[in-house]
């Protein structure tokens, strides 16, 4: 175990009190060891910031940072900041991992250096209900970042990253879907993504969190994810396909959050649509933009 690369676990911490020793417990107990985990406090007004120092007294691997309060991506970055090891992984105070999870994330790049990310599935739960653990494969597939962008979450957790990723990326401060910002530049980066199915991080569905409250800011901060990520994958030629893919996101979203917001704003959205090059959607891409975004009762009929 003592040849295993250093991992950096980054958990930013704010008014989580009644999850966070469920969390903390999840990676202080996992089965890779040799682990730098970073606990930020991000000026919690709880007793978090207490258990993140009596957390420190018993296990050394743990680090802390107390700091005045100023987001979720404000508290990852300052974990980047002091973080030692080559390759990161960020956990949310509130989720729970698998005890096998760094393990079998790491497993494939102790095999093939060359691989800058790994990733797991995962499963969402409901506060208060007993998580159900699942039997850990020890499969898993390379494919390359068109396909896992296509077909997978943005998030930044349940993954491993090698730290030369983040070299010019940072969260964006004061955003919220700061994984919408992020993540699809850290997968290009990386070209190739070794991916696990088995579902090792499990995601706490809770009220009053950030992502079940749907706010005007959320939206907005959406929007303008896509908008960056559309400008991104246009400024590339030979990212066609993604820059198509990107648009469609931006047509869907349209749809999913066109009854939280002013009109005025969703028709600003649909006219952003149009200043963008379509040639490069194919007709099935087309129609599913013209339905997303003027249509949206025919995916109502069928139940989407």
């Amino acid at each position: 175990m003592k040849d295993n690369p250093l991992v950096s676990v980054i958990i930013p911490i704010y008014k989580v009190e009644p999850y966070l020793r469920e969390c903390v417990d999840s990676v202080i107990d996992q089965t890779y060891r040799n682990l730098e985990i970073i606990l930020v406090d991000d000026g919690s007004p709880d007793n978090c910031p207490k258990m993140c120092d009596e957390y420190a007294q018993q296990d050394s691997r743990i680090k802390v940072i107390h700091k005045e309060n100023g987001g979720l991506s404000d508290a990852r970055n300052a974990g980047m900041k002091v973080a030692t090891a080559d390759y990161w992984s960020f956990v949310d105070s509130d989720d729970v991992c698998h005890r096998q999870m760094i393990e079998v994330l790491m497993r494939p790049i102790l095999e093939d250096k060359e691989l800058k990310m790994s990733a797991c599935s995962f499963m969402k739960f409901q506060d208060g209900t007993t998580i159900r653990i699942e039997f850990v494969s020890t499969k898993y597939r390379k494919i390359d970042y068109n396909s896992f962008l296509t077909n997978y979450w943005p998030v930044i957790w349940a993954k491993v990253y090698h730290r030369s990723l983040f070299e010019s990326i940072k969260f964006p401060v004061g955003r919220l879907h700061e994984d919408e910002f992020t993540t699809y530049k850290l997968v290009y980066l990386s070209k190739t993504v070794v991916v696990s199915d088995n579902p090792m991080y499990y995601y706490r569905q809770r009220e009053k969190s950030i992502m079940s409250t749907p706010s005007i800011k959320r939206i907005v901060d959406t929007h303008d994810a896509l908008k960056e990520r559309i400008t991104f994958f246009r400024s590339k030629p030979d990212e066609k396909y993604m820059y198509a893919v990107s648009i469609v996101s931006f047509a869907r979203s349209y749809y999913n959050f066109k009854k939280y917001i002013s009109n005025d704003f969703m028709n600003q959205w649909k006219k952003e649509f149009y200043t963008y090059p379509l040639e490069v959607l194919s007709l099935k891409q087309k129609i599913k933009c013209c339905i997303f975004l003027n249509y949206p009762w025919i995916l109502s009929l069928m139940g989407k």
